[in-house]
Formats: C-alpha cells, sequence, structure tokens
C-alpha cells in the first residue's frame, strides 16, 4: 500500500522509558527453569558465543513450561513482514541471523562462521556453516540466503522493518554451497549490523512457499525453539526443538534449550498481567506500570528494568501537510509539550526525557537538554506569527480553519492511554484541538507504516544507532514512518 504522495517526516522526542520485567523469584516452591534468554524477557545480557558454560548451568533442570505475560499481541509472527518488536521478542528463540550483536555492541558470528567486506563497503561476503538445518529438516545455505534477502525486496512482499535494512540491495551471488556475497549498490557500512539483526533471521525457503499465508503464524527457521501455534487473542506456543545441536551465541550450552515449552500469553491490562504472576498463573510478565513496582516488590517478587535501546517513545509530524507543514506550528507543538511532566506522571521516576531522536543509553549530548523547554507562552507567541488566533473556545484558527489535527497512536489493549490523553490536554492550553486516533497494532500499522496518515504519530521503537536510517534516510521514504 505505498500512497502516491508520502510526507516525509520529522521527530519530536518525547520521553524514554524504561523496559520493565516481572519475574516470579519469591520463597516458594521452584518455577520452571527460565527459557533462553530473549528481547522481552532476559533481565541480564546474553553470555558471548563461545562462553564456557557454568557450574549452575551445567546442573540446570531440564524440562517444564515457562509462561509470559505479554502485554500485546504480534501483528505477525513472519520476522521480515513485521515492523513490530513484540514479534522478535518471541521469534528470537526461533530463529538465528547470520551474525550476532553481544552485549558490548560487538559482532559474532552466528550461522556466518565469518565475514569479509569489499574495500568499497558494497560486497559483504559470509562463509557459512555447513551443519545447519531448518526445522523442517532441509539445509541452511548460500542459497537460502540468497532466497531471504530475494523476499525481503520482492515488491510483491510487504515486508515489514526489514526492507530498510536492505536499502539498495541489488541480489546475492551463491559463490559455492556455503559462501554467499551481497551485494549493494551504494556503500553500506550498517548491513552487518543488520544481519544480526531480529528483524532478519533465516526463514527455511521450503517450508515458507508450502505453508502460503500460514507463515504469519508459524514460520519454520533453525533456532532451538520452534513456533507451535498461535490461537488469536490468547497465546503463542513454542516448544523445545530436539534437532538443534549447537550453541547459540547467548546460551550457556551446546543443543537444544531446557525448557520443554514457552507459552507467551496476551495480557493487556497491565494490573491483570503483574496479578497472573503474583498467582503463579505466569512466571514472567512485561511492561510493567509503575505505580505498582512498591508492591510487587514487597511481596518479594522480582523487578528486572533496562533502559530502552533505540528510538525514545516519540512522536512523528509531516513537513508536507497542514498545519504542522509550518515549521512555526511544528515549534509551537514542541515547546506546549511538557516532557517532565510526563515522565513524572507516568513513570512515577523510571526513565528520563529525550533530548534527541535515540535514548541517551545509545547518545548523550548533555547540551540539547536546553533545547525546547515548555514554554506556554512562547508556544503562543509562535501560533500568534504563524497567523493562528485564538477563537472563543479556546482552539486557534486561521482563514476560517481550525488548528486541530488527529494523534495516531497504538491501542494497546490495556484501556486509555494517559500519555494521549496528557499531550491532549498539554496542546489544547496552546490552543491545538487534538484528537485521539487509538487503533489496535496491525491496522495501525498498515495506515500509519507506509505514511497513509497526515496526523501525529506517536510510537515506541527499539534498535541500533542505524534506526535512524529507516526513520530519516530519504532513501527510505514510503515505509519505516519515514
Amino acid at each position: 500500500m505505498q500512497p502516491s504522495e508520502v510526507p516525509p517526516m520529522r521527530l519530536s522526542s518525547i520521553l524514554i522509558c524504561a523496559i520493565l520485567l516481572l519475574t516470579a523469584c519469591r520463597s516458594q516452591p521452584p518455577a520452571a527453569p527460565a527459557a533462553p534468554p530473549t528481547t522481552a524477557a532476559a533481565p541480564t545480557q546474553p553470555p558471548q558465543a563461545g562462553a564456557a558454560p557454568t557450574q549452575a548451568a551445567a546442573a540446570a533442570p531440564q524440562g517444564g513450561t515457562v509462561t509470559v505475560g505479554l502485554d500485546q499481541e504480534p501483528p505477525t509472527m513472519d520476522p521480515e513482514a513485521s515492523p513490530s518488536a513484540i514479534t522478535f521478542y518471541i521469534s528470537s528463540s526461533a530463529g538465528e541471523t547470520l551474525l550476532y550483536v553481544d552485549e558490548n555492541r560487538q559482532l559474532q558470528p552466528w550461522l556466518a562462521q565469518s565475514w569479509d567486506v569489499s574495500p568499497d563497503a558494497k560486497s559483504f561476503t559470509f562463509k557459512l556453516r555447513n551443519d545447519v538445518t531448518f526445522q523442517d529438516g532441509t539445509p541452511f545455505n548460500a542459497q537460502a540466503v540468497k532466497w531471504n534477502l530475494d523476499r525481503v525486496v520482492d515488491p510483491n512482499y510487504k515486508a515489514g522493518s526489514a526492507l530498510a535494512q536492505l536499502t539498495g540491495y541489488t541480489g546475492t551471488d551463491v559463490l559455492d554451497d556455503y559462501t554467499a556475497r551481497v551485494n549493494f549498490k551504494d556503500p553500506f557500512v550498517p548491513f552487518l549490523i543488520y544481519a544480526g539483526s531480529p528483524y532478519m533471521p533465516m526463514l527455511s525457503p521450503t517450508a515458507t512457499q508450502k505453508q502460503g499465508d500460514a507463515v504469519n503464524q508459524t514460520p519454520v527457521m533453525s533456532g532451538p525453539y520452534k513456533i507451535d501455534e498461535w490461537v488469536a487473542k490468547d497465546h503463542i506456543t513454542m516448544s523445545r526443538w530436539d534437532g538443534y545441536k549447537r550453541r547459540a551465541p547467548w546460551s550457556d550450552h551446546d543443543g537444544a534449550g531446557y525448557l520443554d515449552k514457552v507459552v507467551w500469553r496476551f495480557i493487556p491490562e497491565p494490573g491483570t498481567r503483574a496479578a497472573t504472576v503474583e498467582s503463579g498463573e505466569t512466571q514472567m510478565a512485561t511492561v510493567l506500570t509503575p505505580t505498582d513496582i512498591p508492591r510487587l516488590q514487597s511481596e518479594g517478587l522480582q523487578i528486572a528494568s533496562k533502559p530502552w535501546v533505540g528510538m525514545p517513545f516519540q512522536m512523528f509530524l509531516t513537513t508536507t501537510k497542514p498545519p504542522t507543514d509550518d515549521l512555526k506550528v511544528r515549534q509551537a507543538i514542541e515547546y506546549g509539550i511538557d516532557r517532565d511532566a510526563l515522565v513524572s506522571a507516568l513513570y512515577q521516576g523510571i526513565g528520563q526525557k529525550a533530548i534527541g531522536p535515540l535514548t541517551a543509553v545509545m547518545l548523550d549530548d548533555p547540551s540539547l537538554r536546553a533545547y525546547y523547554p515548555h514554554d506556554v507562552t512562547k508556544a503562543g507567541q509562535l501560533l500568534d506569527q504563524a497567523g493562528w488566533t485564538p477563537g472563543s473556545d479556546g482552539i486557534r484558527t486561521k482563514d476560517g480553519q481550525r488548528l486541530q489535527f488527529s494523534l495516531n497512536a497504538i491501542d494497546y489493549g490495556g484501556g486509555p492511554d494517559q500519555s494521549n490523553q496528557l499531550i491532549q490536554g498539554q496542546l489544547r492550553q496552546i490552543g491545538m484541538d487534538v484528537s485521539i486516533k487509538a487503533q489496535a497494532r496491525p491496522p495501525w500499522y498498515e495506515d500509519n507504516y507506509h505514511c497513509a496518515n497526515h496526523g501525529m504519530e506517536l510510537f515506541l521503537r527499539s534498535g541500533e544507532l542505524d534506526v535512524l536510517d529507516a526513520a530519516f534516510d530519504s532513501a527510505n521514504v514510503g515505509g519505516n514512518f519515514n
């Protein structure tokens, strides 16, 4: 659904939130052994590839099921089609990438044993492992790499965030069964990081072509866990794949995982999510409400928090459609939003105000903190200069038009989002009539991912430093909210 006219988008940084995880680790009979680390659930970083098993890991019990409470349901389980981090929380234990980015942001081998970059950074040659099979028994090889990358850029395939990670891709040369050379039109240094991105695990070409639309529910990959079923609006179940014989770079042992099963339950309401851990119905839950934390800690439950890596909770504005095509209106929005109040009210001191397009844990420049302080008077002056005058109801007008637009937000299913309501109220104070258009994740992506809407888009995004390419590089206009 590529629109014929695509507005370039710009960022208005709002705030950074911490990722909070609750686990049932209190004085009671031991729960099932922990699942292999995933993006969502690992309270600590996974060990480096090749690390020797610890004494505790060597004695780890086998079997059992862990149930994890997720705050939302993914739009698809096909990683190459998904724009959602929720997909990768789950699929990271089922899929494998060419490379692995370790806890020190260093590249480690995974499906590729080694790699080489051409002097002009236009070609990347990977020597692949020769002992890997997909979960359907078919071999992983250079032809499979080519098939996966070609699939992402196929105009007949609706790729998700993976598409921006192949900007300028011209094809893959199969040099032999286990050597693949990936080529780009222009130098593309970020590709090595992208080769370790959860957006691009290798799917079985044979299984995927047989599955048709079923790949969106149960993709077949090569990792230690396989996706068995997806019951809509309820759960996804994964089971250990006993055919996995090697060591994942985040694992502490060779071979298949410890657990028999991992069940990912979709529980949108945060209080209910936390209550399921308290009752033992689940063993882990993600994305807690900060006000619940003191009570949960007093009960002996373990809380893990990590700063968000990637882009902060953010607002995208179109620069080619009114009223935000006017720089003064965009600046007024910046001055009109009280970020400190949002952090205080919503996160209870957990998290901090963002000052740019990346969170402070990735890139922090203290000199930027003085930019765009909350200043209602300044916002009003800018709107006056832009010709917007206050009406009888407080909403500004210009040439007979009200200063109004929509805030296009994701409805996570847990009731009205306070952040949307607070922003709506703050902007009303400067004379803007903001309506909230909250949609479930799949239709929200359909409307906003390719920039079909022209209001404000508000969301959180994970990624490496090069996530900026997707959101701001003109080569990616028309996708990735660019």
